[in-house]
């Protein structure tokens, strides 16, 4: 493929557009050259601290902000919370160097639908931001062993409003989803169809009344329904 034809081929291509936040100048650069080099990603802007990386999005409407946690003015969790009251449309992705639960859950109660480390290979990088912009939830092995680790060391049990109940099948899945199987590893040992499996996934997050699968596994843990 000549060059020309190469770049109407990555132009013809959906391309997300992301935001970079984070107060080390060469840390924007690093990411940005990750996410150029990716053909279905393009850097729209960079922003040094939260208060500017929220401006930013409100001009730039990117799909996704790759958001650093300790920056200046305001930090990463506050502006995530901020830009999405704002943008609520727009994914947001936590990079950073912190794995404590302490930074973690607050990233997620702010909205961020993924957790990556600055220390992550790039291609993890990119299917968060993939995975993101779909409206999964992904997060880096050590944060999640944070969240896991976290729930472990609450007490905390939420009951269930009482027109929640849960069919049989349900109750598998929602096993399977605590054990951190995905929907083709569900549907492989259930036995039944993958397409069945995101049925069942869509009517627990709703009788949930929760965003995502991270959120129901949470719910369900707090519940007693599962173990982590």
């Amino acid at each position: 493929m000549d060059a020309h034809l190469e770049r109407q081929t990555r132009a013809s291509r959906t391309q997300y557009r992301v935001l970079i936040a984070d107060d080390e100048a060469v840390v924007r650069e690093t990411l940005s050259v990750y996410v150029g080099s990716a053909d279905d990603m393009e850097v729209v802007g960079t922003a040094s601290d939260g208060r500017g990386a929220v401006q930013m999005a409100e001009s730039l409407r990117p799909d996704i902000v790759l958001m650093d946690i300790q920056m200046p003015r305001v930090d990463g969790v506050e502006a995530t919370a901020e830009l999405l009251r704002v943008l609520p449309r727009t994914r947001v992705v936590m990079i950073t160097t912190f794995t404590t639960a302490d930074a973690v859950v607050p990233a997620l109660r702010a909205g961020a639908l993924g957790y990556v480390l600055k220390s992550d290979p790039p291609e993890r990088i990119l299917t968060t931001v993939r995975r993101a912009v779909s409206g999964r939830t992904e997060l880096s092995p050590t944060a999640l062993d944070a969240v896991v680790g976290h729930l472990r060391d609450s007490d905390k049990r939420d009951e269930l409003p009482p027109a929640v109940t849960l069919t049989a099948r349900e109750a598998e899945v929602l096993r399977q989803l605590a054990t951190g199987c995905r929907n083709k590893e569900i549907a492989e040992t259930l036995g039944i169809t993958e397409k069945s499996v995101k049925l069942h996934v869509t009517h627990l997050v709703n009788k949930f009344g929760v965003r995502d699968r991270l959120q129901l596994v949470i719910s369900a843990h707090r519940a007693g329904m599962v173990e982590l």
